[in-house]
């Protein structure tokens, strides 16, 4: 499991330097092709209608796997998604002017509950829509500077 465990984290830290890459190379925060879209990488890919089935435990990708249980498989899809996430929330904190942390005094556990509810109410919109949304939601309580916490 251990193994398994830092197969992953090495993962996620992958994944999350290539969302930062990508950020880096756009010249505009939420920078859009001529035709107002953009390309999401990972979980973002996913629809909210997946990530309530996430959060609900009935992932039918999850079920019937033999090498670990159910809720080992949720636990480390959960870390997965919890990484991705924190991948975005740092790279909007980054490129965001006047912004040092736009989830002020939230935790992951309240970023990923209105996160649920947001794609509850819009199920076929993408995750990284929904994560979309909530930073601008959260945008105006953001921490502007280091210390404002």
């Amino acid at each position: 499991m251990l193994t398994m465990t830092k197969t992953i984290l090495k993962s996620t830290r992958m994944l999350t330097g290539i969302l930062l890459l990508v950020v880096v190379a756009s010249s505009e925060l939420y920078a859009l092709d001529s035709n107002s879209r953009y390309f999401a990488y990972g979980v973002g890919q996913k629809s909210c209608e997946d990530y309530v089935k996430f959060r609900e435990k009935r992932l039918e990708t999850l079920e019937n796997r033999e090498r670990y249980t159910k809720d080992e498989l949720y636990e480390i899809v959960d870390k997965i998604v919890e990484h991705w996430i924190a991948g975005f929330l740092t790279a909007h904190n980054l490129y965001v002017s006047d912004t040092y942390d736009v989830v002020g005094t939230l935790n992951m556990d309240d970023i990923k509950a209105r996160l649920e509810k947001g794609c509850r109410a819009n199920g076929k919109q993408y995750f990284a829509e929904a994560v979309i949304t909530l930073v601008h939601e959260l945008h105006p309580q953001r921490v502007k500077a280091a210390g404002g916490k």
